[in-house]
C-alpha cells in the first residue's frame, strides 16, 4: 500500500482532531432534546449524528489504511463497543429499575423486549416490525428506550462499515494500488449511497413508519459523511470564503431544519438530505478557529464541553421525559420543566461520563497480567472484558424483571375463584390482601376475545371484505344467533356464545374492529362500508333466528360543546334502515346498549391506585345517557317483540357507579374494551338478561 493519502498541504489540518466538530455535535443533540420536549417533534439532529459518526470512523481508518497499516476489523469493533456499551448499560439499567417501579405492568412485556433489543443493538428492527410510531408521543405508548433506535442503527453500522473499508482496501491493494485509495473507497460508498437513498425515499413514500428505523434506509447518512471524510482534503482547496458562506448557511439550515420541515411525513427520504447536507457544509467550512467561521462558534468551550457529554445526554433524555410525563400525567413539558429535564440530563451525562466511560477507558490502558503471564492482546482482552461485563450486568437486571413477571404469573395462577370472583361476587365478600387482581397487566394481549373457531363449510363467508368470522355451537341448518358490530360487541362475544351453548344452540360471531354496524360516520371509511355491505348479504342468506347488534354509540370525551360523554351517548343513526334487511328475514335483532368508555386505561389506573380502586372509577350519568337510547328508539318505532332492547349497564355500574374492577377482577382491559376474565365470570349474569329480553330457552 501507499505510505500516505495525496492529500493537499491545505488540508492536513484535517487529520488533526476538529474541536467545532465536538459543537457541531452538541449543537445536533441540543436540537434533539428541545424538539423532543417542548415541540413533540424531530428535529434531524440524529441524522446529523449519523452522518458524523461515519465521517469519524472512515477519516481515521482511512488514515491508518493509506499509511500501510491493515484495516481494524475485530480490535476495531471492540475499541468502539468498549466506548459506547458502559453508559448504554447504565441507562438501560436505570430504565429498567424505575420502569419496574412507576409503570404500570401492561407496560411490562414491551419494555422487557425493548431492553433486550437496546441491549445487544437491534431495536431499531423490534419497533419497525411492531409498527411503532416514532413521533407517537403518547406516553401511554411510548417506551423509555424508544431512542436506542438510532443507536441500534448506528451500532450495526459500526460492524458493517470497517468490512466496507477493508474490503475496498483489498481491492485497491490488488488492483489499483497506482490511484489513491480514497477513489476506491469512494466508488463503493458511492454505490452505497445511491443504493440506499432511492431505497430509502421509496419505502418512505410506501410505509414510513418503518422507513424511521430501517438500516437500509439510513446507510446513505452514513455513506454521506464517508464521502465527506474522503472528499475533504480535495474540498478544503477550495476558495475560503465559498466554504465560509456554505457553512453559516449550513448552521442557519440545521437550526432552523425542525421547524419548517415535515419530518414526521418525509423522513427519512430525500428529506433527510438537508440536515445532512447542511451538517457536510459545516464540515467542510473553514476549520480555523475565528469568528467569521461556523468553527468559531462551534468551537466555544461550552459547546466544546457539551459536545463532550452529547453520548449520555442524548441516552438520558428520552427516558427522563418520558417518565416526568408519566408521572405528571401531562402531554408536554412546560418550558421550565423541559428546562430542568434538560440540565438533568447534562448532569446525568456528566455523571456517568465522568464516574463510569472515563474510569473504564483509563482501566482499558493500565489493563495488566502479572509478569509472569503472557502480555499478548492485552487490550483486546480488556476490551472484552468491558463489552462482557456491561451486556452481563444489564441482562442481569432484565432477566430479574423477567423473572417477577413469571413469579407473578405463578400466583395468579395458584388463585381461586375465591379470590376473584369478578361478576358473581356476594355482598359478604372477604377479599384477601394477598391475592392479585386479575387479568394481571402482563397478560392484557390474551384478554382480546375469540371464542369457538373460524367460520367453516356453509358459515364460510367466502367473501375477502369480511375478515373476521367465528363459530360455535350445534348447527342444525341456520345458525340460532348472530353477532354483528365492531369490537364492542367481540366483547360480549364469549358470554353471548356460552349463553347459547349452555342450551344446545348454535352462534357465529362477524365483526370489524372500529366498525359500528349502521353508523354512517364510521361506514364513511370505504374498509368499513364494504364490511357492511358483505355482512348484511352474508346475514340475510343466513337467516338466523337472532341477530345481536351494537345499537347504540358511547363516546370517551367531551366535545368541543363541553357535553359530558353521557350527553353525547346516542343511537346509531342508521339503524332502523340497518336492520330492516334481518326483519324482512324473520330473524328477531337483538338491540344492545354500547358499554361506557373511559379516558384513562384502567388496567393502568388500577396498577397505579391499588389501595385506592375507587379512584378509577366514573359516575355513571357522566358516561352515559340518562335515558338508554334503544328504549327511546323502540318507543317511536312499532316492531313488537322483533326487536328488543339488551341492556348490561347494571352490571358494568351497580349502583349508578361504573367500576374499573368488581370481584378482583379488572373490568377493562383497556379503556374501552372489556376483559375477557370479567366477561366469562359474568356469563350468569348476561345469559339471564339475554333470555329476558329474547325469550331465548
Amino acid at each position: 500500500m501507499t505510505p500516505t493519502l495525496n492529500q493537499p498541504r491545505k488540508s492536513t489540518d484535517s487529520a488533526n482532531f476538529r474541536v467545532d466538530l465536538q459543537g457541531l455535535r452538541a449543537l445536533a443533540v441540543l436540537l434533539v432534546m428541545c424538539y423532543h420536549i417542548w415541540f413533540s417533534k424531530v428535529s434531524g439532529g440524529v441524522d446529523i449524528f449519523l452522518m458524523l459518526s461515519a465521517f469519524f470512523l472512515t477519516s481515521s481508518t482511512a488514515r491508518r489504511i493509506s499509511r500501510g497499516e491493515r484495516p481494524p476489523l475485530i480490535t476495531g469493533w471492540l475499541h468502539r463497543f468498549s466506548r459506547l456499551i458502559p453508559q448504554a448499560a447504565v441507562v438501560i439499567i436505570s430504565v429498567v429499575v424505575a420502569a419496574w417501579i412507576l409503570l404500570p405492568s401492561n407496560r411490562w412485556l414491551e419494555l422487557i423486549d425493548q431492553s433486550t433489543a437496546s441491549l445487544f443493538y437491534k431495536q431499531n428492527w423490534y419497533l419497525a416490525n411492531h409498527q411503532v410510531d416514532y413521533y407517537d408521543f403518547n406516553t401511554s405508548s411510548a417506551s423509555p428506550l424508544q431512542h436506542f433506535w438510532s443507536l441500534s442503527v448506528q451500532g450495526q453500522i459500526f460492524i458493517l462499515w470497517p468490512v466496507v473499508l477493508a474490503v475496498s482496501a483489498l481491492v485497491w491493494k490488488l488492483f489499483f494500488k497506482r490511484i489513491n485509495f480514497a477513489w476506491v473507497a469512494s466508488a463503493f460508498f458511492a454505490v452505497i449511497f445511491v443504493c440506499s437513498l432511492v431505497f430509502s425515499i421509496n419505502i418512505t413514500a410506501n410505509d414510513q413508519q418503518v422507513a424511521y428505523f430501517h438500516t437500509g434506509a439510513r446507510l446513505w447518512e452514513f455513506a454521506l459523511g464517508s464521502l465527506l471524510a474522503l472528499a475533504l482534503p480535495w474540498i478544503s482547496t477550495l476558495p475560503e470564503k465559498i466554504r465560509r458562506i456554505a457553512g453559516w448557511a449550513g448552521m442557519l439550515t440545521i437550526i432552523g431544519s425542525g421547524a419548517v420541515l415535515d419530518v414526521q411525513g418525509q423522513f427519512p427520504g430525500f428529506m433527510a438530505l438537508i440536515p445532512t447536507v447542511a451538517a457536510a457544509l459545516i464540515i467542510a467550512a473553514p476549520a480555523r478557529r475565528a469568528w467569521a467561521n461556523p468553527s468559531g462558534v462551534l468551537s466555544l468551550k461550552p459547546l466544546v464541553k457539551l459536545g463532550d457529554l452529547s453520548y449520555g445526554m442524548y441516552l438520558w433524555h428520552w427516558p427522563m421525559l418520558v417518565f416526568y410525563l408519566e408521572l405528571t400525567k401531562k402531554e408536554h413539558a412546560s418550558f421550565l420543566a423541559g428546562s430542568l429535564l434538560i440540565a438533568a440530563a447534562i448532569f446525568a451525562s456528566w455523571c456517568t461520563t465522568k464516574f463510569i466511560e472515563k474510569p473504564v477507558i483509563a482501566w482499558q490502558q493500565s489493563f495488566g497480567f502479572p509478569r509472569w503471564m503472557p502480555q499478548a492482546g492485552l487490550k483486546a482482552i480488556s476490551q472484552i472484558a468491558v463489552v462482557a461485563i456491561g451486556l452481563g450486568i444489564a441482562s442481569l437486571a432484565v432477566t430479574a424483571w423477567e423473572n417477577n413477571v413469571e413469579h407473578r404469573r405463578a400466583l395468579a395462577a395458584s388463585q381461586t375463584v375465591t379470590d376473584n370472583p369478578g361478576a358473581t361476587v356476594s355482598d359478604d365478600w372477604d377479599p384477601s390482601p394477598a391475592a392479585l387482581t386479575l387479568p394481571l397487566g402482563t397478560e392484557l394481549e390474551d384478554e382480546w376475545q375469540m371464542p369457538g373457531n373460524s367460520c367453516a363449510g356453509s358459515n364460510d363467508p367466502q367473501d375477502d371484505r369480511i375478515m373476521f368470522c367465528e363459530q360455535g355451537g350445534n348447527f342444525d341448518g341456520s345458525p340460532d344467533l348472530v353477532m354483528l358490530g365492531d369490537s364492542h360487541m367481540q366483547h360480549w362475544s364469549s358470554a353471548a356464545a356460552a349463553a347459547i351453548e349452555e342450551s344446545g344452540g348454535s352462534w357465529i360471531l362477524v365483526y370489524h374492529p372500529g366498525c359500528r354496524y349502521g353508523y354512517t360516520v364510521d361506514a364513511e371509511n370505504p374498509e368499513c362500508a364494504d364490511f357492511q355491505e358483505a355482512a348484511e348479504e352474508y346475514i340475510t342468506n343466513l337467516a338466523p333466528k337472532m341477530l345481536l347488534t351494537n345499537a347504540s354509540k358511547t363516546v370517551a370525551d367531551p366535545d368541543e360543546y363541553l357535553r359530558s360523554p353521557g350527553e353525547q351517548e346516542v343511537m346509531v343513526d342508521n339503524y332502523a334502515q340497518a336492520i330492516q334487511p334481518f326483519l324482512d328475514e324473520g330473524s328477531q335483532v337483538i338491540a344492545m346498549r354500547d358499554t361506557p368508555r373511559f379516558t384513562y386505561s384502567i388496567p393502568e389506573c388500577v396498577d397505579s391506585n391499588a389501595n385506592n380502586l375507587q379512584a378509577c372509577d366514573a359516575p355513571a350519568h357522566e358516561l352515559l345517557a340518562q335515558v338508554n337510547p334503544v328504549q327511546e328508539f323502540l318507543a317511536d318505532h312499532d316492531y313488537g317483540n322483533q326487536v328488543v332492547s339488551l341492556d348490561m349497564t347494571g352490571l358494568l355500574c351497580p349502583q349508578g357507579v361504573c367500576k374499573a374492577v368488581i370481584g378482583n377482577v379488572s373490568v377493562y382491559l383497556d379503556d374501552t374494551h372489556l376483559s375477557k376474565t370479567f366477561v366469562l365470570s359474568a356469563k350468569r349474569q348476561f345469559a339471564d338478561a339475554f333470555r329476558e329480553a329474547t325469550g331465548w330457552k
